[in-house]
Order: structure tokens, then sequence, then C-alpha cells
């Protein structure tokens, strides 16, 4: 009887331990098979960053207007958005006063030049009697004269002089442009010293530019031509393009951070209303690859200084050492150890579970 008892304890043993070792390996294999993957494939590697920016005035494209002349401002004929062509007149001062120098002046002239031309006259009668008057009287006719035509001279000096300061009661828009702000009124008095007061602001909206700030990890591959993007904040959704003009070789300390500010010229703005001291975000493509093999980081595993990826080879799964090239936030270049088309795991935490979940079995 006892022998029967132990037979049949060794028969059940041999049957559960039979019947165990199929069912772990299927789940087992049910694991693996349910593993992220993704086939490596050929595509263009961008490295690129980020850099914010503001919208400026070209040089020469926001002009301050003033007066050169003290007094009252008798006409003001623009506001704040007008938009100006180059020689329109933004304001006129009182110009009472310098029209009646002018007119003084004129009729200054017309009596300077009576008298030269009755010099000229007496200077012909003398030349034409000789020898019938002394020497002395043919002298004084000739110096009277000249006397007389530098007098006409110096009146018609002083009356360019009185047109051209009446001229400056007129205060013309010296570009075209939009004005960006008055800081006058119609009726004030201004006083004109050592520098003109500021009448009116203009800014041509045709001549902006962007100022960017790279970080100073990044600048070295920034260069003068270098194509880029960028994002207008007020305009979102839209991407305009542009090329990089200059380069300031100074270094600007933002928050602790060395920035160089990069000159962008807009090279399309795709009729965008845009305006200075916008905010900007600029995409610099630092290096870009085309035609590469390349995985996502989550991909790539490092251990002991080797980098693996874990590749399909029939119904298993193997480690295999790569090289690398450029890499990106996002992606890193396989310069070998990999092929196009060839199945690895995606994801390197699943792999890493997956490894646990077999060492726990």
């Amino acid at each position: 009887m006892r022998w029967v008892l132990v037979t049949t304890g060794l028969l059940l043993a041999a049957f559960i331990a039979f019947s165990y070792t199929p069912i772990r390996s299927l789940v087992r294999h049910k694991e693996a098979e349910s593993l992220p993957t993704l086939r490596a494939s050929r595509s263009t590697l961008t490295n690129s960053t980020v850099a914010i920016g503001t919208i400026k005035s070209k040089v020469g494209a926001e002009v301050k207007v003033g007066s050169q002349l003290s007094g009252i401002v008798a006409r003001l004929n623009v506001n704040v958005g007008d938009k100006v062509s180059k020689g329109d007149v933004l304001a006129a001062l009182d110009d009472r006063n310098w029209r009646a120098r002018v007119h003084v002046l004129d009729a200054q002239l017309n009596s300077a030049t009576a008298e030269e031309e009755y010099a000229e006259n007496e200077l012909a009668r003398n030349e034409q009697l000789g020898d019938l008057i002394p020497r002395t009287r043919l002298e004084d006719a000739r110096r009277n004269l000249k006397v007389k035509q530098a007098a006409v001279q110096q009146v018609r000096a002083s009356l360019s002089e009185a047109q051209t300061t009446l001229g400056y009661t007129l205060i013309k828009a010296p570009v075209s442009g939009t004005i960006a702000s008055v800081s006058t009124n119609q009726g004030e008095t201004i006083a004109a010293s050592l520098s003109a007061p500021t009448f009116v602001t203009i800014i041509d909206l045709d001549r902006l530019e962007v100022q960017a700030y790279v970080d100073e990890t990044d600048i070295g591959k920034v260069s003068v031509g270098q194509a880029v993007t960028f994002r207008v904040d007020a305009f979102a959704g839209s991407e305009l393009p542009g090329v990089v003009t200059a380069i300031y070789p100074k270094a600007q300390l933002v928050n602790n951070v060395v920035n160089y500010v990069v000159i962008i010229d807009i090279a399309d703005r795709k009729d965008l209303l845009i305006r200075p001291e916008m905010t900007v975000h600029v995409d610099f493509i630092l290096e870009q690859k085309e035609n590469v093999l390349s995985i996502p980081r989550n991909a790539l595993l490092r251990e002991g200084g080797r980098d693996f990826v874990i590749v399909r080879a029939g119904d298993q799964w193997k480690e295999r050492t790569v090289k690398l090239g450029m890499q990106t936030p996002q992606r890193v270049e396989i310069v070998s150890g990999l092929m196009a088309g060839e199945s690895i795991v995606s994801d390197k935490q699943a792999w890493k579970h997956h490894l646990e979940s077999s060492t726990d079995d």
C-alpha cells in the first residue's frame, strides 16, 4: 500500500512539472511579443534651437521729427497711426514775424538794386567824359559801384537766410512711414535750444528686423546668411521666414546667461501687421543631415560605456552594439550596427521591465 502511495506521488509531481514548464515559456513568449517595437528607417535629422527675440526698427527706420525754431504751434496735421509720405507737412508754426522779415529784406533788396543801377549809370557817364573830369572822380565812381554791388549781395544773402528760416516754420516728414507718437499740441509754445524739441515720431513699418538672443553654447553654429524661421506671439500659428544678417560681437548678460544678439531680416511677413517690440520665437537649424539611419533616444540603451539596441533575431531578442553619429534631443543617428528595416524594441523601460519579470520567474 505504501509503495502505491509513493508511486502515485511521484507521478503526480512529474505531471505538474511537465505541465508548468510550457505554461511559463508561453507567458514569456507573450511578454516578448507585447514589447513595443519599431523598424529602423532613414530620414532627415535636424538639430535646432529656439531663441526668444523682439521686433525692432532698422537703423534709420524710426525718426524723431522736431523744430529748429521757437514759436507757437499754429497747426498740427497728424495723429498717431496716420500714414505720411516724405515731404508731407506735419505741423506749422506761427510764421508772421518771419514773413514780415522776408518782406522787409525784399524791400531792402529792391532799394539796394536801384542804388547799384544808379552807380553803374554814373560810372558809365564818367567814363564817357574821359579826360574832361578829374581822374579821382572816375575812381570814386568805380569804388561806389563796388560798394553798391556788395550791398546788394549782402541783402540778397540775408533774404535767402530769412526765406530758409521761414521754411523751417513748416515741419515736414523726412521719411515715409506711420506716426508712432505725437508729443505736442496745437497752440503750444515750443522753445528750440541746443536740441530740437520732438514733434512727432515716424516709424517705417516696412523696415523692421528681428533681434534674437542666442545662447553662447549655440552661437558657434549660427552664421550670417543662415535661413531661419520665426513665430510672432501676436499671430499664433503663423511661421515666417528670415535670414541672419549680423551677429553682434559683444555679448549681453540676460538672467546671468551669456547671450549674443543676432539680427534677422524678415524675408516675407505674409501680410501680417508686425509692429516694433512684438515678441518672437526664432528657430535656428544648427545641424542637419539627410537620409540617415536614426532611432528615438528611448530605444537606445547604454551600459558600461557601450551603446546598444535590442534587435529581433527570428523568435528571439538580442543585444547589438551600435555606433552613434549626430544626436538631437529626440533622436540619434546610427552609423553602424543596425540596418534599415530591422525591428528593434522602441522602449528601453519596457525591455528592462521584461528582463526583471523573466528573472523573477
